[in-house]
Parts: C-alpha cells; structure tokens; sequence
C-alpha cells in the first residue's frame, strides 16, 4: 500500500534552477545503483551547476558526445520535495535496446519501498507519449525485483531474458494508449 497521497505526486522536467534539496538527493542515490547511471552522484555543488546545463543541451539535443541521443530529465515530486528522477531517451540506440533502454529511474534511498518508483515509471511512460516517442524499452538487473515487478505493473512486455537481465518493451501499451488518447 502506498503511504503517500497520490494527488500530491507529480512529474516536472528539469528546469536547471534546482537547488541543494535537489542535490542531495542525487548524492543519496549511488552513480549507478541497478544500471541506472547517475552522473550527478559524487559532483560538488559547482559541478552539479554545470551538470544542470548539461542536461538542459542535452534536452535540446545540443552538445551531445558520441553515441548519446536527446534525453529529458525528470523529478518525481512530492508536494514540493524531490523524491525520484528519471531520464527518457527520445529514441533507442543499438546500445540501448539491451542495456538500459530509453526510460530509466531511480528512488530517493531514504524513499524507496513505498510505491514511489511505480508512479515514477508510469508518469515517464505518459511522458513518453506526449513527446511522440514510439517505441520504449527499459532492462532490469536480475537482482531488482522490485524494479521488474514495476515494469510488469505498467505494462511491460518481457521480450528477453539474459543472464544478467530482463528486457522489457512497452510499445504495445504507448500504441494503445495513444489509439485511446487516454494517459494512465
């Protein structure tokens, strides 16, 4: 059972005028606990400006490096605190498609095991749709259940099962859900 009210969640992209409650939650949350890439972690607070700025280019599509395509950063909010991030990749790279995928996210250490990082996900999902992005997959480490039944509880679709992960598509529930024109 969730313990917070869900009407007070919601998803805001990055604005690059995020402040220290912002920063300390990206030290909280390792550089890249169950594959989810935080480079934000171990930045001092100056660098972390910079960081910001970065990510603002990269929304644009601006100043990319090599093999990188445009990427959004969001917060999960509750009420006024930063409890989340996500990063959606506007579209798949052969990389991608079998590590990571084009939507990933990660919880607030001292937030996590209370239903956050399914809100988290779905909201990327709706995101997704409004930004015309067709096809989305995420992979999951074997050792995250929770993050697998996440995937599962959104409408994901195991396409691949390796060693070290489960690769789930979502493709299916965007089209159905742009076909109906209704956001989850």
């Amino acid at each position: 059972m969730d313990k917070f009210n869900i009407e007070s969640l919601s998803l805001v992209e990055l604005s690059g005028n995020e402040g220290h409650e912002f920063y300390d939650m990206l030290q909280r949350i390792g550089p890249n606990e169950n594959m989810f890439n935080n480079d934000a972690h171990g930045l001092n607070y100056e660098q972390y400006e910079r960081w910001l700025i970065r990510q603002l280019e990269w929304a644009k599509g601006e100043n990319l490096p090599d093999g990188y395509v445009r990427q959004w950063v969001f917060w999960l909010m509750d009420n006024n605190e930063p409890v989340g991030y996500g990063k959606l990749r506007e579209r798949l790279t052969d990389s991608s498609r079998r590590f990571g995928g084009n939507i990933g996210f990660a919880i607030d250490p001292l937030k996590r095991g209370l239903g956050y990082g399914y809100y988290l996900f779905d909201f990327l999902l709706d995101e997704a749709i409004r930004k015309g992005i067709v096809e989305v997959m995420s992979t999951v480490e074997k050792g995250n259940l929770p993050s697998k039944k996440i995937h599962e509880k959104c409408g994901g679709v195991l396409v691949e099962e390796t060693d070290e992960r489960f690769i789930f598509d979502f493709s299916e529930r965007l089209e159905k859900e742009r076909n109906n024109n209704v956001l989850c």
